[in-house]
């Protein structure tokens, strides 16, 4: 992670526990400013105070949380302990004392860095271990990414969570980002099965408004270069890919858009993309029961024309 405030100084952290930090402007074995033992596990995540340069928050497979003010070199100021193992931490953008951590069992702990005798509040939001969460640079929303292959967005305006958005994913979230300037629109990769990079828009649940499909191997980590357009990706294939959105496929284009259905009754329902004017149906004879209904749809996310239209939004179509 690097420093808000500094941008020499870089934290990382390490399967045996370790939390280093770096200045990248110092030479040779002085660039590791100092090292911190206090974990006695994995430490999953290091997050740098947005205001403060000195306060880092580190959370560990060791079920705690260390907050480390970088001018006390011997050992960390405060630790929060949780009732899980802990995957990952982020400060609260709004409230420059609050953060908020996710842990194996499923749960979001909202804390004080004042009060770390115990977390301020706690909900489940997934029904397995949650990897992942970010929060929103201009909403006072929560993203969280879980083992059950779903995103969820909690609005944390109210004094009790409530959930936005659900997104459905094919495989286990690894890795949420919001997208800069762009409200709706949410960045994710998998831990297994699938190599693909996804934007969602949190409005459309199922089908994902762009991906990035590059990766021969597992992503394990994104990140937006501070533009809405321009995203970074490491993965197991040994390669970082630096993405442009103008190139990413848009599987929305793709999709088919006729579809048909029948009911018990025997009413039948089709959807199909129309260019012109439909032809009204012809009159049923006498005696017939045959109900069609037209129902027309438009999208600005898909096919037109034969070429496809890249807009950030999609019409929500409504129909009684």
């Amino acid at each position: 992670a690097w420093s808000h405030i500094d941008g020499n100084i870089l934290a990382t952290s390490a399967t045996n526990g370790a939390v280093s930090i770096w200045d990248i402007n110092k030479f040779g074995r002085n660039k590791q400013v100092n090292v911190y033992h206090d974990h006695e596990r994995t430490t999953h995540s290091v997050v740098f105070h947005q205001a403060d340069p000195n306060l880092l928050l580190s959370a560990s497979q060791d079920s705690t949380l260390k907050l480390f003010d970088l001018r006390e070199k011997a050992q960390a100021v405060s630790t929060f302990s949780s009732t899980e193992s802990v995957r990952d931490v982020k400060f609260n953008p709004f409230a420059c004392n609050s953060f908020a951590s996710v842990s194996e069992n499923g749960t979001v702990q909202l804390f004080d860095i004042r009060r770390s005798e115990k977390f301020v509040q706690q909900f489940t939001a997934h029904s397995g271990p949650i990897y992942c969460l970010d929060y929103h640079p201009t909403q006072q929303w929560l993203a969280t990414g879980s083992r059950d292959k779903l995103i969820k967005v909690w609005n944390m305006s109210s004094a009790k969570p409530t959930l936005e958005f659900t997104i459905h994913t094919i495989a286990v979230v690894g890795r949420v980002r919001w997208r800069p300037e762009r409200k709706f629109h949410i960045a994710s990769c998998s831990l297994v099965v699938d190599y693909s990079i996804y934007i969602w828009d949190v409005r459309r649940p199922f089908i994902p408004y762009a991906s990035f499909n590059e990766h021969t191997n597992v992503t394990t980590d994104i990140a937006f270069k501070g533009v809405p357009d321009v995203l970074l990706s490491t993965a197991k294939d040994s390669t970082i890919y630096k993405h442009a959105t103008k190139e990413a496929q848009h599987p929305a284009a793709a999709a088919n858009p006729q579809s048909g259905s029948i009911n018990y009754r025997g009413d039948l329902l089709f959807v199909c993309k129309t260019k012109t004017k439909p032809t009204p149906p012809a009159i049923p004879s006498s005696g017939s029961t045959t109900k069609l209904n037209f129902l027309k749809k438009t999208s600005l996310d898909t096919v037109d024309s034969g070429s496809v239209v890249l807009n950030d939004s999609f019409h929500l179509a409504k129909s009684s």
